[in-house]
């Protein structure tokens, strides 16, 4: 148990450190212990809304199973984003070196990162839950409704514990600031109040903030 808890930790924080690294030494060394403190509280969390919910749908699944089987799903999704960390980072390296100390590829950044970390929950919950389903034999309805409600409650949890746990990467044009460890609920550079918003501003890519919009057609001139 104590070995898969530092494999978690250590893996965790090896594809922090390659997602901060999109911004600066600064954010990468924060994140050695940022990431890892985001895998913990979600995983504290979704442990326990896991348990409750199953007790409307598996009420034969004990506390003890699924707290085990929730610890697992974040050692495999650890280690799935620890296998990516060396892409990740030099993706992260290329968008430092080639972006236009504006917004530079900032919304791609983001947008990829977020797909992989959410496709690697994903697969971990699915693999988890399969043993633990066949373990109590649970019937295919009712295990169909548990993966859709724990992978929700994982999304939405990681999500918005990710949101006010910001800064993880930043801005092209906010280098050179000392931002504080966490930004807590305060909006960000576009007005997003939560991970939804920010997720639905880097899809739809409104207008950079005022005082970035000016500084990019200042570079223009």
């Amino acid at each position: 148990m104590i070995r898969g808890a530092l494999t978690t930790l250590t893996c965790s924080a090896l594809y922090g450190f390659a997602l901060g690294s999109a911004h600066s030494e600064l954010y990468a060394t924060r994140n050695l212990v940022k990431f890892p403190l985001l895998i913990v509280i979600t995983g504290v969390v979704c442990a326990l809304a896991y348990w409750i919910v199953a007790r409307a749908f598996a009420p034969m699944l004990s506390f003890l199973a699924v707290q085990r089987a929730t610890g697992r799903l974040f050692h495999d999704m650890s280690v799935l984003l620890a296998s990516l960390s060396p892409a990740v980072a030099f993706l992260a390296w290329t968008s430092r070196a080639t972006d236009d100390g504006m917004l530079g590829s900032y919304d791609s950044f983001l947008a990829f990162n977020v797909a992989i970390v959410a496709v690697a929950g994903s697969l971990a919950l699915l693999r988890q839950t399969r043993a633990l389903f066949t373990q109590y034999g649970l019937a295919p309805a009712p295990a169909k409704l548990l993966v859709g409600l724990w992978l929700v409650l994982s999304l939405g949890v990681g999500g918005q514990a990710a949101f006010v746990m910001r800064p993880f990467f930043g801005f092209p044009a906010t280098r050179g600031n000392t931002p504080p460890f966490f930004v807590g609920a305060e909006p960000d550079l576009r007005g997003a109040t939560n991970f939804y918003e920010a997720v639905w501003q880097t899809i739809r890519r409104p207008r950079l903030p005022s005082w970035l919009d000016a500084g990019a057609r200042e570079q223009k001139k």
